[in-house]
């Protein structure tokens, strides 16, 4: 299944060009139990590195960050985190840029252009897999919910972003926590308030229309006058609010109230108690987040940091050490989708999975000629269904479900640019990927160059050009002239018995 959402993901491009990257934390890296030097070594920056108690320059952006280096930021205890360039941030439609990607991990050089990376990925934790306990943890007695999912079941929870076992309860605002029971039933409320204050000045000789404390709405008239030095007769309120009058101000203080009521099933167990101070995403109960809610409540950045910590905890509390690039490989083709919401003035259809950079362009074109973009929202898919909603339909069809894709492909009438290693090998197609890839044919946009075969009008220019260059002796230039010959001669007659024998059977007939 790795291997079938990653296999067209090779290295097409130089740089990308992107100004976008990851937050790397250290800790993060404490939470995966992960070294940050090893997080961070062999990646390029995004943007500068500097110390911030001396201001000295550690990295430009755009520079590659080698082991010394690496080892030289973790011991700095001022820097907590840095900006890198991640495949997960590639600006590339196919494939991935040398730059976002880094050093290749088995050579400890840049990686190539032609360099399969997605397999890589695949191969580079699916192997170690193996080595994965197949353990849940069972707590006993009724509260079976809180068992605990580990070892390889946990991964492949979250590589197919499946609602997890014992699916924690999270906060989906800021707020402060109040706890509320009757009898075996429980309920967290988070409440929010958001204090504005608007001001308004009061010139000389008006006349208070307000009181202090008094409650009032927006277009209110707070005060009036003579209208004097350019001031208006009438001051009216900016906002809804309780007054508050010092000296020439009267401050409206508006207060937004936000609340949240989640009901706690009686087996769980609370992560906060009353009064306590929680951010959106925060755990209310314990247990494991559901992917999907984190993207919508904090974000694509947001689910993507959380499935690379959570994968690496699976595999570093085994003693498996993988690279964070393997895993951001696969996550960004889970991520890859978007779900468009209204379609503008583009071609998409409401409820569409749409590659996201594709989204993207189109709507810059649209934009640039008047019309009305298209709003989508990201979704994340698990690798199977990521699989199987990749954009070649003969990969697609190989995996799963190989009759409703080719039917669906076939119905839509699409079309396969034989952009992977999948599809190019089941039509016997050199595979846009190794050592005989053209580097210098790639275009700017990661896009691979049609390769032609040479026909044999090509071959034979070829080689008469060589005998004008006197490549071959005159002795072996003589022989394949007589050869050449000889062979449209025997050509020639035996179109001419062929002819013969048509004539004949004809005459018969």
């Amino acid at each position: 299944r790795l291997v079938d959402v990653a296999q067209d993901v090779i290295v097409n491009a130089e740089d990308c060009g992107t100004i976008q990257g990851i937050l790397v934390t250290k800790a993060d890296a404490r939470e995966a139990g992960e070294p940050f030097a090893d997080r961070i070594a062999g990646r390029f920056t995004a943007s500068q590195v500097e110390d911030p108690e001396t201001h000295e320059l550690l990295l430009d952006a755009n520079e590659l960050i080698e082991d010394e280096m690496a080892e030289r930021i973790e011991a700095n205890a001022k820097i907590k985190e840095i900006y890198v360039r991640s495949p997960l941030s590639c600006a590339l439609r196919h494939g991935v840029c040398v730059r976002c990607y880094g050093r290749d991990l088995a050579r400890g050089t840049l990686v190539n252009i032609g360099e399969a990376v997605g397999i890589i990925a695949a191969q580079s934790i699916g192997e170690p897999g193996t080595q994965l306990t197949l353990r849940t943890f069972h707590t006993g007695g009724v509260a079976g919910t809180s068992d605990i999912t580990q070892g390889l079941p946990r991964v492949q929870e979250l590589f197919e972003a499946r609602i997890p076992k014992g699916q924690a309860i999270i906060a989906d605002i800021d707020g402060v926590v109040e706890l509320r029971s009757e009898g075996d039933q429980r309920w967290v409320r988070i409440v929010s308030t958001d204090t504005s204050r608007l001001e308004h000045q009061i010139p000389e000789g008006y006349t208070l229309q307000v009181e202090e404390g008094q409650e009032v709405d927006e277009g209110q008239l707070l005060a009036t006058g003579d209208g004097s030095n350019g001031h208006e007769p009438e001051i009216l309120s900016k906002g809804s609010g309780r007054v508050s009058i010092t000296d020439n101000t009267i401050v409206v203080l508006h207060e937004e109230r936000q609340e949240r009521e989640y009901e706690i099933p009686i087996t769980a167990r609370l992560s906060v108690v009353s009064g306590m101070p929680v951010r959106a995403g925060d755990l209310i109960t314990e247990g494991s987040k559901n992917p999907h809610e984190i993207l919508s409540i904090l974000g694509v950045e947001a689910v993507r940091d959380y499935l690379v910590v959570e994968i690496q905890k699976v595999y570093r509390s085994q003693g498996v050490a993988i690279n964070d690039k393997h895993i951001e490989v696969i996550i960004r083709q889970m991520l890859r989708r978007v779900l468009i919401r209204t379609s503008g003035d583009t071609e998409f259809l409401p409820d569409q999975l749409v590659d996201r950079l594709e989204l993207e362009q189109i709507n810059e074109q649209v934009i640039k000629e008047g019309g009305e973009p298209a709003t989508a929202e990201p979704v994340i898919l698990g690798i199977t269904k990521a699989a199987l909603n990749t954009d070649s339909f003969l990969s697609a069809a190989s995996f799963q479900h190989t009759i409703s894709v080719l039917a669906s492909a076939a119905i839509e009438g699409r079309t396969d640019e034989l952009r992977g290693l999948k599809e190019s090998v089941l039509i016997g197609k050199l595979i846009p990927a190794g050592t005989g890839f053209r580097s210098d044919g790639v275009k700017s946009n990661g896009e691979t160059p049609e390769i032609e075969e040479p026909g044999y009008e090509d071959l034979t220019e070829d080689l008469l050009a060589s005998f004008d260059d006197g490549l071959f002796g005159e002795d072996t230039e003589s022989e394949l002239k007589a050869l050449d010959a000889e062979f449209l001669a025997r050509t020639e007659s035996e179109a001419e018995a062929s002819d013969a024998d048509v004539v004949d059977q004809t005459a018969e007939g």
